[in-house]
């Protein structure tokens, strides 16, 4: 059984909840199926521009209970530029947009209050897409690029059962939209939830404001979840002031979180009568791979954890890179829309691109990324590794980027900390003549909309700083 298999769940139950009204799980089968149905006949490929709307989760549950339409999920507010781009190399058969787009050589057939759904039209000729394919997702937290990650029915099902048995999800568990449902994470919060008979309250208000927190306590939220931004943020606004009753679960993925904040929301998870759980993935195997059981998060402080159930972790001998072995591992990825034809080429195999070590217990731990690499007066530096030494030691979020004999480490927010103090841990640790090292200061890091540290932006900004600390 699948997640998108929604009559198995009683159909009354509630399945979402919108600004209007809740919906229950009869509701959005008729919904889902009667969306999808504008989609046209055949094996197609669509763009879903993916807003926190009932509207556009029908279409989305739509699409995968057809076993015929393939959507490839993307922001909302993606660039009109990029959009563009996209529709060219890959061609779809329909679009799912905001209302109000238009495209070029696309005809509108359906419209709701948050999605339109325009179709081509003229066939692109292009063969049909393989029948194991069931969603498509950008590799670029922007949207931006065209290499697509290619996922399975299979894989999306499993993986979805799997986040749900080891959460201990149940029929009364509710989560409330706190990452963009285009975004691998945000999607398989919906996926385990529905797959458990559970709920998601859909909204676009931010953390930061108290209409957020409004519908978290009037709904009963069980559980929130959240990028290492997203818990800098929950642990600014205050969490406990909130009086949450009905709130047991909190879950972090989509980054390391510093081990000071895993400790400090330990100790506010227990004070609140919650669990935590910390999370590993990537959203080749859509999305999770491992992960840490709560009642041994305290002991395994810095962990990924163990395999997700189904899955199977062990490291490679030469290499150090961790590989991850489970059905829900993509079929592989593609660069043009031929290549949505192809079948499996993966094999359930994914190197995950992460150097890691496996402790005593079968605990996974990483040691930093295989190509987050520059050298520095010929010695090979690792930016994770001293991205993470330098966030446990100023206990602050910081960056790390830069090239070959410039490394540069950017630190967000006040107070500032002076550069000398951080030119001396790096030597003091790695040995780095500090003439290589610059410290830049800026209000807050660049985010991808996923909540991630926008890499690409701090080499850029790297790129043009020309004064050293």
């Amino acid at each position: 059984m699948a997640y998108w298999e929604l009559e198995r769940h009683r159909p009354d139950a509630t399945a979402l909840i919108d600004a209007q009204r809740a919906w229950t799980y009869g509701e959005l089968v008729a919904l889902s199926d009667q969306t999808s149905a504008v989609l046209g006949p055949g094996r197609t490929v669509g763009f879903l521009a993916m807003p926190n709307t009932v509207q556009a989760v029908a279409l989305y549950l739509g699409a995968l209970r057809s076993r015929r339409h393939v959507p490839l999920l993307l922001q909302p507010d993606i660039d009109t530029t990029l959009l563009a781009a996209l529709v060219a190399h890959y061609r779809p058969d329909w679009l799912a947009l905001s209302v109000g787009s238009a495209m070029a050589g696309y005809t509108m057939v359906h419209s709701t209050d948050s999605v339109v759904v325009l179709v081509r039209d003229q066939s692109t000729g292009a063969p049909a897409p393989h029948p194991d394919l069931g969603l498509l997702l950008s590799t670029s937290g922007s949207t931006g690029s065209s290499k697509l990650v290619r996922l399975s029915y299979e894989g999306l099902a499993s993986n979805a059962r799997s986040i749900a048995q080891y959460l201990g999800l149940r029929e009364d568990d509710r989560a409330i939209t706190t990452l963009p449902l285009a975004y691998s994470f945000g999607m398989s919060i919906l996926n385990s939830h529905l797959e458990a008979g559970g709920s998601v309250v859909l909204t676009e208000e931010s953390m930061v404001g108290r209409g957020f927190w409004d519908l978290v306590r009037t709904h009963g939220v069980t559980s929130l979840s959240g990028v290492p931004a997203t818990f800098e943020m929950l642990r600014r606004v205050g969490l406990e002031r909130f009086q949450l009753d009905r709130l047991r679960m909190l879950t972090q993925a989509g980054g390391r979180l510093r081990d000071a904040m895993i400790e400090s929301f330990l100790d506010l998870c227990g004070r609140m009568g919650m669990e935590f759980f910390v999370m590993y993935g990537q959203t080749e195997a859509g999305p999770r791979i491992s992960y840490v059981p709560a009642a041994r998060l305290r002991e395994k402080v810095g962990s990924i954890g163990i395999a997700i159930p189904g899955g199977h972790l062990h490291i490679d001998a030469e290499s150090g890179e961790l590989i991850y072995r489970g059905p829900n591992v993509m079929l592989g990825y593609a660069q043009h829309r031929d290549d949505l034809a192809l079948g499996d080429q993966t094999h359930g195999e994914l190197r995950t691109g992460d150097l890691a070590r496996r402790d005593e217990d079968g605990f996974f731990h990483l040691t930093g990324r295989a190509k987050r690499f520059i050298k520095v007066s010929g010695n090979r530096v690792n930016l994770d590794e001293v991205e993470s030494m330098l966030s446990g030691e100023l206990r602050r979020l910081v960056a790390c980027s830069g090239q070959d004999d410039d490394l540069v480490v950017f630190v967000p927010g006040e107070p500032v900390i002076e550069p000398a103090r951080i030119k001396q841990l790096i030597q003091q640790r790695y040995k780095l003549f500090p003439g290589h090292v610059r410290a830049v200061g800026l209000d807050a890091l660049p985010l991808l909309p996923t909540g991630k540290t926008d890499y690409q932006a701090l080499r850029s900004m790297s790129e043009r700083q020309d004064v050293r600390a």
